[in-house]
């Protein structure tokens, strides 16, 4: 008769995973919490004590995950980047599913009004990524670098119509960061409230992106 495995023969619990595994956890719920409180409350909600709060943990278990406020500003900082790129993603494959006509300059139309339906969506993160929304918060270089692959669907996007013939040939960096500067520059002023009505603000924002395309369609070459 075959005698059952024991207990001991059983495989052994690694005791440095099972903890690494209960950071994890423990992080992603601090930043769920200050995604809600972010999102729900605005930028003034988001101090360490509310969040340690929301998890029903203390500050110093926080401070310990993230090393303070600053860290979690930052982890908020990239999620609002991932999220944007993320939308363009989406955005691009409806697009090809629906199969919309996206001839000549189309994709770069399309991407301006993802990235001004994205701010309106969700203006705090929008803030905490392009403004003073955390007071003293400053995005760390490598950060800054991140958050820039993110919008480099412009830059391609820009390469591909070169390409095509939709806008002469130029730098599709510079051509992407002009766009860029026009819609957020829109966008700001609109989340700030400078626009009392909201067709006012559509009508802005598409003249600022129809603006910057009529220079680069008839061959004014961006600041590099």
């Amino acid at each position: 008769m075959k005698s059952r495995k024991s207990t001991a023969e059983k495989a052994p619990i690694d005791f440095r995973q099972a903890q690494e595994d209960l950071r994890a956890t423990l992080r992603q719920g601090m930043l769920d919490a200050a995604t809600r409180l972010l999102t729900e409350e605005g930028p003034a909600a988001m101090t360490v004590r509310r969040v340690a709060d929301a998890v029903n943990c203390s500050t110093t278990l926080l401070y310990s995950l993230f090393g303070g406020k600053d860290g979690l500003a930052n982890e908020l900082y990239l999620e609002g980047f991932a999220r944007l790129k993320e939308e363009f993603r989406l955005a691009s494959e409806q697009a090809v599913a629906r199969k919309d006509d996206m001839a000549g300059l189309a994709p770069l139309r399309l991407h301006a009004r993802v990235y001004h339906q994205y701010a309106r969506r969700n203006p705090s993160y929008y803030m905490v990524m392009f403004g003073d929304a955390i007071a003293g918060f400053v995005p760390p270089v490598e950060s800054r670098k991140q958050a820039w692959e993110s919008l480099a669907v412009l830059i391609d996007t820009c390469e591909a119509c070169m390409q095509n013939g939709a806008l002469p040939q130029s730098n599709p960096t510079a051509a992407a960061r002009l766009l860029w500067a026009a819609m957020h520059g829109a966008v700001s002023l609109e989340l700030k409230g400078y626009y009392l009505k909201t067709e006012r603000a559509d009508e802005l924002f598409d003249a600022a992106v129809n603006a910057v395309l009529l220079s680069l369609k008839t061959g004014q070459k961006p600041i590099e």
